[in-house]
């Protein structure tokens, strides 16, 4: 079976993944495969560090030999949904302590052209010796994607429901009697998020039935997906709180009291203090990107939280958010590099960031990105010695991109990405070319900056004020 199959996912449908009970000790799980012709490839086995905030976590990594086979073997401590990546295309199975499993993966899957982030995903064919854990969420998710497709419009639309009791009572008797809560959960929680999105049930309802005085599924993707989608339209929609009554909380520096205060106002949530402060570190941690927050007093609350929350697990999710929110941020350090000129010389981020400095990231069969080429030596001339710029090359024409610039004496550091592709997630590049301001000192300026032809130099002239401002005042 193909193990990259997942539940549908839309405006209302949640993906649906995984629940695992927590066990005192971790147990290694045995990941053997093959990436057929590749060689020597990064191979990873990824989780998230939490189900909320989705901050991936590398559990191992190894390489493939020549013949591209592996070998991993990850320390867990429960059922968890993971990614295998090979590069940097990931696919998805779900990861049991003690388990092993046998991985195949065909040549083509892994070799497309285009973004890395926006081909298929990784795909495989999977033995896994898991008491059958993989095919049997493999054979819900099929089950229940075949609903979804022959009955969408009737579950939003129709008055009639009682074909969705049919099939969830039919869901239920097939797996009640399964001995895996793990499995149990994972079903029992897409019924739930099914029976609100088909209006059987209210958000009130669901909330005190499945959610208030409930554990609360640190390692479900669907408890936790079904859990975003619910309270952000509950408090988005309800009369509980106004959105500049939210703001005001985040911004008026009295602390998490002034936020907690809010939320109980929904009386179910006073008696869940777990649950309620799960809520708060989600509802701020939403508002992040919002223009009328202050972004600091985002960050401030958080770690208020991490420090002083009962609950481990939630300050762990608030503690993974200051990281994952604040990721690329301006005034963050940005991700370092070592990486080889066309001669062979490491170039590193240090060196080249005394000035503000324009990274190019390309790749070297992309067309659009050597042309582009000509604008940044525009921009070089503009800025003059205010300005220092490389290029970054991805893919295996390293010298003939090193060579289409050296015929046109485009004269600054053309670097080889290599075998660093982990530098290419670290940076968030999803598409070719893509650009990154930083400021002096290696801290983070811009990330994703605008095309040559949208007004780069405008952005650049930004940070090559504020420089010469700092540089003005260190002097006096």
């Amino acid at each position: 079976m193909n193990y990259s199959i997942r539940i549908i996912s839309g405006l209302l449908f949640s993906i649906l993944l995984l629940f695992g009970s927590p066990s005192l000790f971790s147990q290694t799980a045995t990941i053997t495969g093959q990436a057929e012709g590749k060689p020597h490839e990064l191979v990873r086995v990824i989780i998230y560090a939490d189900q909320f905030s989705k901050l991936p976590e590398t559990l191992a990594s190894t390489y493939t030999d020549e013949n591209g086979n592996f070998e991993l073997t990850p320390q867990i401590k429960q059922t968890d949904y993971a990614f295998l990546a090979v590069g940097l295309k990931k696919g998805e199975f779900y990861l049991k302590p003690g388990a092993e499993y046998q991985f195949m993966i065909p040549k083509d899957t892994i070799d497309k052209r285009g973004s890395v982030f926006d081909e298929m995903p990784l795909r495989f064919s999977l033995k896994a010796d898991d008491g059958g854990l993989n095919d049997e969420i493999g054979n819900f998710n099929v089950a229940y994607n075949t609903f979804i497709y022959e009955n969408g419009n009737k579950i939003y639309r129709g008055y009639n429901k009682q074909f969705i009791s049919d099939f969830i009572e039919k869901v239920d008797e097939a797996y009640d009697s399964v001995g895996d809560e793990y499995i149990r959960n994972y079903v029992r929680y897409s019924m739930i998020s099914l029976q609100w999105v088909a209006k059987m049930m209210s958000s009130d309802s669901v909330i005190s039935t499945w959610f208030v005085n409930q554990p609360v599924l640190y390692h479900n993707i669907q408890y936790t997906e079904f859990f975003s989608e619910l309270f952000q339209s509950y408090f988005g929609y309800q009369r509980i709180f106004s959105y500049s009554e939210l703001v005001d909380a985040i911004n008026n520096g009295k602390g998490y009291q002034a936020v907690d205060e809010l939320l109980k106002r929904q009386e179910d949530l006073t008696a869940d203090n777990r649950l309620r402060e799960l809520i708060g570190i989600f509802l701020i941690s939403k508002k992040y990107f919002s223009a009328d927050v202050i972004r600091d007093n985002v960050i401030a609350l958080l770690r208020e939280i991490q420090q002083n929350s009962k609950y481990p697990e939630n300050s762990n999710v608030a503690g993974n958010y200051i990281v994952k929110l604040q990721k690329l941020e301006p005034g963050t350090a940005a991700p370092s590099f070592s990486l080889k000129d066309a001669s062979g010389k490491t170039v590193s981020l240090k060196e080249l960031s005394d000035k503000v400095l324009l990274l190019a990231f390309i790749r070297s069969d992309c067309k659009v990105c050597l042309q582009q080429m000509g604008d940044l030596e525009a921009l070089r001339k503009k800025f003059g010695n205010k300005l220092k710029m490389a290029t970054l090359v991805y893919g295996k024409q390293f010298q003939e991109v090193v060579q289409y610039a050296a015929d046109r004496n485009f004269n600054w550091p053309v670097l080889d990405i290599g075998d660093n592709i982990l530098l290419l997630e670290a940076y968030n590049i999803r598409a070719y070319p893509t650009y990154v301001i930083i400021k002096p000192g290696g801290m983070m300026g811009m990330a994703t900056a605008p095309m040559p032809d949208e007004n780069l130099d405008l952005f650049i002239r930004r940070y090559v004020n504020e420089a010469e401002k700092a540089n003005n005042a260190g002097e006096h």
